[in-house]
């Protein structure tokens, strides 16, 4: 099955085209820094949208675990992606030498994810407890000249304030955290970099862009059943701290003082900067409904991050009791 889900999110993947021209080049380090800085920027206030991807069942609560009742649990994965401004990370990108693009004139960057995860309920009180997992080491994508790692685990714990029935939808309301991590890394052009006190050579560079954040999630959803539709509709807050920046692997020399670039971590074989942001929030409408076929569930999610103005989907397939 992990064989079949990483083929997927090849798939969306693919979408992305990263090339790079093969020759040397200068530029300035105030523009790296301004680029690097965007960059971070966007990337870290687009992570806590992905991160919540996984556990969006379409049941607000599947009930809880009692004496001489029939348990209530569920196993499934889930997969999509969420988008992010194409402009921040096209710019650093441009700095390397190198090109980045979506098919179809998009403006935007697809940041794909997947998870397995396990839903099971609460002994006695109506709640119910949620975990998920997806892990990619790094992986070069075949046909492609770059390669990707993924990680992705969240917890949530979901209580009913209406339990439904036959009548009353359900309504909860949740807590969860989330850790996310990734990045991509590809083979770029040798670059000469001039600054007010010397120049920066880089040669054969290996260039990664790295990502990973921390998110406490809230979210209030309902949900209603129809025969084997089930529709609901959600809110979520997110309070985060991401970090975002560039890792280059290269041989690298430098001329002149270095003094005046602080924000680089420079050695004669790594480049790199991170920018961490704390205290980030984010706010999203989720919703859609989920195909019940006996025990077995197919969900379709839309999402749409408010501030960021972004947007999201996934689809899970889920057995449940």
């Amino acid at each position: 099955m992990n064989k079949y889900i990483k083929t997927a999110l090849f798939a969306i993947l693919i979408l992305t085209t990263i090339s790079f021209n093969g020759f040397a080049q200068a530029a300035q380090l105030d523009d790296l820094r301004a680029s690097a800085n965007s960059f971070s920027r966007v990337m870290a206030r687009s992570l806590p949208f992905n991160s919540t991807i996984g556990l969006n069942w379409s049941d607000a609560y599947i009930g809880k675990l009692i004496p001489s009742a029939p348990p209530h649990f569920g196993l499934g994965i889930s997969m999509g992606f969420t988008t992010m401004s194409l402009e921040a990370i096209s710019g650093l990108m441009d700095f390397f030498g190198g090109d980045i693009s979506m098919p179809l004139g998009m403006n935007s960057m697809v940041l794909p994810a997947y998870t397995a995860e396990a839903r099971i309920g609460g002994f006695f009180l109506p709640f119910d407890i949620g975990l998920k997992a997806g892990y990619m080491p790094n992986t070069n994508l075949p046909f492609y000249d770059f390669a990707v790692n993924y990680m992705l685990v969240g917890a949530d714990v979901r209580y009913a304030i209406m339990e439904g029935n036959a009548v009353l939808p359900k309504i909860s309301f949740g807590v969860g955290f989330n850790y996310l991590s990734g990045g991509i890394s590809a083979t770029g052009s040798n670059i000469i970099i001039n600054h007010s006190g010397g120049s920066i050579t880089i040669n054969s560079p290996r260039i990664g862009l790295k990502w990973h954040a921390y998110t406490f999630d809230f979210t209030a959803q309902i949900s209603k059943s129809f025969f084997i539709i089930t529709p609901y509709i959600g809110l979520g807050a997110t309070y985060s701290r991401s970090s975002a920046g560039f890792s280059i692997d290269a041989t690298i020399t430098t001329t002149g003082s270095t003094s005046g670039i602080d924000d680089f971590v420079i050695t004669n074989s790594n480049m790199s900067a991170m920018h961490s942001y704390s205290g980030l929030f984010g706010y999203r409408v989720f919703g859609g409904f989920s195909i019940n076929l006996a025990v077995f569930k197919i969900d379709l999610t839309g999402m749409y991050d408010i501030r960021e103005r972004s947007y999201g989907t996934t689809i899970g397939f889920r057995f449940q009791l």
